[in-house]
């Protein structure tokens, strides 16, 4: 292929293509599996739901040991594994396997999404093309292509195509950007958006209601969003590492039992609550309750421990499903809180909380600014949202969601 146009399909035709097939496939997994199995479980009456919970967590150990025949069916680390090895290809024969995984986990009742699958699919179609012997693409030019897909999956899974774009080049690493990448990272976001958009629709966490109205106390508000997303960031991080630690210390299918039947409790005690399924799925479940009317501050705390401790019951318990949107919804569940404490009823404050506590729990800062900009608030409220996400970075310290991001490029 002659330079010019390798050049060409390398920046824009190829990461193009891979955001139309990777939307397209996020857009029907996520809304087969988030907005029918899910609907339909969440429907059952009474307390039935509930008793699927333990599934969600057994049927995806079965999945990994004879479908996808490894020991961990998290997808959460392979990109970030693959991407820091010039030598290393993503497992595509793992790959069907990892994702039924992540539908069990969802399906049954999880609490996890589809993001790290959804990139996972990404950045294998990205890894196919890459190493395609037609192309003779160079080693800098495949991981160009990995990291596009990487982006477009999060972009469709997320409906956000300014967070998919950067979280492809965030993610690698806790304190830097591979900033070249930008061209084919943004490419293949606004694709698979734009693809999942108009198959299924965009589904949106938090959706920003008005422009609010930028004073003092909503700044010295902002403030105290910023903080305690940072600290709850720092501390869901913190947990996650504990737990998988103490994973090691005991058998597959213990621990899978186990979180089961803490992951059906704790659903329960979510219904109980809140006479929602909030448990269920990456958080949109949660995210419905939590705008659905006024609350107390001391029922939202409630519902926010209930809802991330079913998030991280399935970390140890082995789910097959990422984190990425519960952080955020953990953080929107802060957000509100300090609103409904300072007399507040619009969604400015939890879309900050969503930003800042999903950026410092995966160190993609970038990220959630620009999150924070594409929600149409105004320079303004963009300003403060870049502000927040800072401090929340400095409050998180060193802890960090990922055990495989490594500091800076040049480690790499």
């Amino acid at each position: 292929m002659p330079n010019p146009v390798r050049r060409i399909a390398v920046a824009c035709v190829l990461p193009a293509l891979i955001g139309v097939v990777t939307g397209a496939c996020v857009a029907g997994l996520s809304g087969l599996v988030e907005g029918l199995v899910l609907r339909d479980l969440a429907s059952l009456p009474g307390w039935l739901p509930a008793l699927f919970s333990p599934l969600a967590l057994l049927v995806t150990l079965g999945v990994a040991r004879f479908v996808t025949r490894v020991s961990k069916p998290a997808t959460a680390e392979l990109y970030i594994d693959t991407y820091h090895d010039p030598e290393a290809r993503l497992p595509l024969r793992q790959l069907p396997g990892r994702l039924l995984a992540a539908c069990t986990t969802v399906g049954f009742g999880g609490s996890q999404g589809f993001e790290s699958p959804s990139a996972l699919l990404g950045a294998a179609l990205g890894d196919v093309l890459g190493h395609r012997p037609a192309f003779h693409l160079a080693q800098d030019e495949r991981r160009s292509l990995l990291v596009a897909g990487a982006s477009a999956g999060i972009a469709a899974v997320f409906s956000s195509p300014g967070v998919g774009m950067l979280y492809g080049m965030e993610v690698p690493f806790r304190r830097d950007v591979d900033a070249p990448r930008l061209v084919p990272a943004a490419l293949a976001a606004a694709c698979a958006y734009t693809m999942r958009a108009w198959l299924v629709g965009p589904s949106h966490l938090v959706v920003l209601e008005a422009a609010p109205d930028i004073d003092t106390s909503f700044a010295a508000g902002a403030l105290a969003v910023a903080i305690a997303a940072g600290l709850a960031a720092r501390i869901f991080a913190e947990m996650d590492r504990l737990l998988k630690h103490l994973a090691q210390r005991s058998s597959a299918l213990f621990r899978a039992s186990l979180a089961g039947l803490v992951l059906a409790a704790l659903a329960y005690a979510g219904w109980l609550l809140t006479a929602r399924w909030i448990t269920f799925g990456p958080g949109y479940v949660a995210a419905a309750w939590l705008f659905s009317g006024p609350h107390s501050v001391e029922l939202l705390a409630s519902a926010l421990v209930v809802r991330s401790l079913g998030t991280l019951i399935c970390v140890y318990g082995g789910g097959g499903g990422g984190v990425f949107t519960s952080l955020a919804c953990t953080g929107a569940f802060v957000g509100e809180m300090v609103s409904r404490s300072l007399g507040r009823s619009d969604s400015a404050y939890a879309l900050l909380g969503a930003a800042c506590v999903l950026g410092a729990g995966y160190r993609i800062p970038l990220a959630c600014m620009l999150y924070v900009a594409e929600a149409g608030g105004g320079v303004g409220f963009a300003m403060l949202g870049l502000g927040a996400v800072a401090l929340s970075q400095v409050l998180v310290g060193d802890a960090t969601v990922s055990e495989s991001q490594r500091e800076t490029r040049a480690s790499a």
